[in-house]
């Protein structure tokens, strides 16, 4: 439970330093994952063709085509829709089809990117180059006013500016367009019924010339006059009406031809457009006009007192424009309700004025179902007079009738043209886009910020991930919280290193690899016994000797690791030559009997060596081999046994150790991996204590987790760890970090020092 609770606790205790720690060892991948990034930043951003944005405005005002002086249609429509819909326009094919032809003819044609061909020769199609025309634009309609900005991005200044000016222009004509295109169909209309009833007057008049002199009637009295004009009024009238009825008609359909250019099946649905408040509003209104039409006949007719009927008129005129005005306000609700924000998102304003002619044209002919009651009744009074005073009468209100028409439609004609001489163009270009001084992209400051923090995150993040993934020992502090005390932290040193320090190379900086000399190089503490290397060993030997304090004469350690190649035998080694150099009478013992190497650190035959002795074959002062270091002597492995295990954990091995206890004072021995085998845990119960020798970088946390449980399993004494193999390069934020280089700095300054005195000389 113990050991759970170190794991646990060690998991759990990550700090700030830490995380330094991983990306100061990390620094070099950091640093190659910003050059990378920034590298393919700068490539990309100085090899990307420049793009420049050239901006024209333009507002739309609320006054237009939608204003009606002919039939008083006022346009009540919402100028945010009407903003909307223009913007629409401006991102719609057809515009942008005009602009294509527009360039197509323009002097400076061969100076656009639209018409050159791509890298393979090949032109943009028509179609292409109207989806070019679009991608390219940008429409923004400015908050809290009728402005609406164009944005056209470009290959150059020129290209930005020009394109972007002619798609302004486009669209005000084609703006000018529509909204004279209305009255041009009404004045065309009113001219083909002029020309049709000028005919018909002309005829009239003949007719009636004819029929006087043929029957030598010249007048008629004054009572069938009175009739006559009557019913030629209310004839003029009934005709008026039905020009008016006709001319609605044609004007929705002329909304209609719009809808339809937008979206086909339209007209369709927008008779299905409606509310039950509506169908009410338009049958009050039809209702309202027949009546007032009613009354005025009376009255016209002097059938009724005209005061008391002229208030009641004035009273239905003023309710028919109070039900107009409702009409108008529910057309404008359905048009913005989601009813047709569908089908109609670009056309609201075409919907509210077709549901309103819808209205009014349902006046119309509630209003012609009246004249008609009406003239049909003057013609059934003039039914009773003689046949031929009849056709006198029928030829006079004709000629009455045809020249009251042809009076008002010529009136209604010059109005129209006045009207359409006078119509104002809604759209006004308030800026023309000039050219641009720098593009917009690539953004080359930007793009190397980005691509900086970008490559910068980017190794920051790898590096977290090898941490994750990485589940090495990679600095004392991480052995400290698994629970194993640190007695020493050896920097890594390479053999190369340490022969160039003892002048192993040849006149060139060149390695001279001798027989022997590299293994030799690894005793450190003895070739180079000032150096910070050696003493860590040194820090080793001290903290062993103060297990040993308490009246312990004789010191018998073994020294193990978790697995192969972890530095445990030059460990032990360069340990048994500090413990021989402070004069302790030192036995170093190789009792790795799979892979023995202290013979080869030595330069020695592993023959006669230990696994003779347990044999009983040699005795100890056979096995015996003096070093090249006083006070050391060695007992190398001997051959190696078929039975490792058995031959460590019998009598002989016991009886060793006591004869060795006699004659020295510290005694090493150097184990197989604890994990591997079984040897290091069965020789750890006749030593006074094990070292568990870490090697940094390369170790993991469950090896030594494994070896701490199998060495606490038989009760072994476990001195500490030994962490090997350091790179100080990596260790940022521990303490040896600043203890190595402030003593090497040191000692190196004191080293050149003394080299100048001549003391090495």
């Amino acid at each position: 439970m113990e050991n759970n609770f170190d794991f646990e606790q060690e998991e759990q205790q990550v700090s700030l330093e830490d995380y330094l720690r991983i990306i100061y060892r990390s620094r070099w991948l950091i640093l190659a994952s910003f050059l990378v990034v920034l590298v393919a930043t700068v490539i990309f951003t100085f090899t990307t063709p420049p793009v420049y944005q050239a901006t024209a405005k333009i507002m739309v005002e609320s006054k237009g085509s939608m204003e009606r002086a002919l039939f008083d249609l006022n346009y009540l429509g919402n100028q945010s829709t009407l903003v909307t819909n223009q913007v629409e326009i401006l991102k719609s094919r057809r515009l942008a089809e005009e602009v294509v032809r527009t360039l197509e003819s323009a002097p400076y044609r061969d100076s656009l990117q639209i018409f050159q061909p791509n890298k393979d020769g090949e032109y943009l199609t028509f179609r292409e180059q109207v989806e070019w025309i679009q991608d390219q634009l940008e429409v923004t309609p400015r908050k809290e006013s009728d402005v609406i900005e164009l944005n056209f991005k470009g290959g150059s200044p020129f290209e930005a500016a020009k394109v972007c000016n002619v798609i302004a222009e486009t669209y005000r004509k084609l703006n000018r367009e529509m909204n004279r295109r209305e009255f041009k169909e009404l004045r065309q209309f009113l001219e083909r019924q002029l020309q049709y009833k000028g005919a018909e007057l002309q005829k009239s008049e003949e007719a009636l010339k004819r029929y006087q002199e043929q029957n030598k009637l010249v007048a008629l009295d004054e009572v069938t006059k009175e009739m006559i004009s009557r019913l030629a009024e209310a004839q003029a009238e009934l005709e008026t009406t039905t020009m008016e009825l006709e001319a609605a008609l044609e004007q929705k359909k002329s909304f209609e031809r719009e809808l339809e250019d937008r979206k086909k099946n339209l007209p369709v649905e927008v008779t299905q457009v409606s509310s039950p408040l509506l169908k009410e509003l338009q049958e009050e209104y039809a209702r309202k006009v027949s009546e007032k039409v009613t009354y005025e006949t009376l009255v016209a007719q002097e059938k009724v007192d005209p005061e008391i009927y002229r208030l009641k008129i004035q009273s239905m005129t003023n309710q028919i424009k109070a039900i107009q005005k409702r009409l108008q306000e529910e057309a404008r609700r359905i048009a913005m309700s989601t009813m047709v924000a569908d089908p109609l998102a670009i056309s609201q304003q075409l919907v509210e004025n077709i549901l309103q002619l819808e209205s009014h044209i349902k006046g119309l002919r509630a209003k012609l179902e009246v004249l008609r009651e009406v003239v049909d009744g003057y013609e059934q009074e003039l039914a009773h007079l003689p046949q031929k005073a009849i056709e006198l009468a029928r030829l006079q209100r004709q000629l009455e009738v045809d020249k009251n028409t042809y009076i008002l439609i010529t009136e209604k004609l010059e109005e129209t043209k006045i009207s359409e001489a006078g119509q104002q163009e809604n759209v006004r270009i308030i800026d023309n886009a000039i050219e641009p001084l720098y593009p917009i992209k690539p953004k080359k400051k930007l793009n190397l910020l980005l691509g900086a923090l970008l490559g910068l995150g980017l190794g920051i993040g790898l590096a977290f991930v090898i941490e994750y993934f990485d589940n090495s020992i990679k600095n004392p502090e991480e052995i400290e919280r698994m629970g194993f005390p640190i007695l020493s932290i050896i920097p890594e040193i390479s053999p190369k290193e340490i022969a160039q320090r003892n002048g192993s190379t040849n006149g060139k900086g060149n390695f001279i690899e001798e027989e022997g000399k590299l293994i030799e190089t690894r005793l450190i503490t003895h070739f180079d016994p000032k150096s910070p290397i050696s003493e860590a060993y040194r820090t080793l030997r001290t903290n062993l000797q103060f297990k040993f304090k308490n009246g312990h004469d004789k010191m018998v350690i073994m020294v193990t690791s978790s697995a192969p190649k972890e530095g445990k035998s030059t460990t032990v080694a360069n340990l048994a030559i500090t413990m021989a150099q402070m004069g302790s009478r030192t036995l170093l013992v190789d009792t790795d009997l799979r892979r023995p190497v202290i013979h080869s650190i030595f330069n020695l035959q592993k023959d006669k060596g230990i696994t003779n002795y347990l044999m009983n074959r040699l005795t100890f002062e056979e096995v015996l081999k003096p070093s090249i270091i006083d006070n050391l002597f060695i007992v190398t492995s001997g051959p190696i046994p078929p039975n490792p295990s058995e031959i460590l954990a019998s009598q002989e091995m016991k009886r060793f150790i006591q004869e060795a206890k006699d004659q020295f004072d510290v005694i090493l021995f150097d184990s197989p991996p604890v994990i591997a085998v079984t040897d290091a845990a069965i020789l750890s119960a006749d030593v006074d204590g094990v070292v568990l020798v870490v090697k940094a970088h390369q170790t993991h946390r469950d090896a030594v987790r494994r070896a701490k449980t199998l060495l606490e399993n038989v009760n072994a004494n476990i001195f500490g760890s030994l962490l090997n193999g350091v790179k100080i390069e990596k260790t940022y934020g521990t303490y040896y970090y600043y203890y190595y280089y402030h003593y090497y700095s040191y000692y190196g300054h004191d080293l050149k020092r003394r080299k100048r005195s001549g003391i090495f000389n």
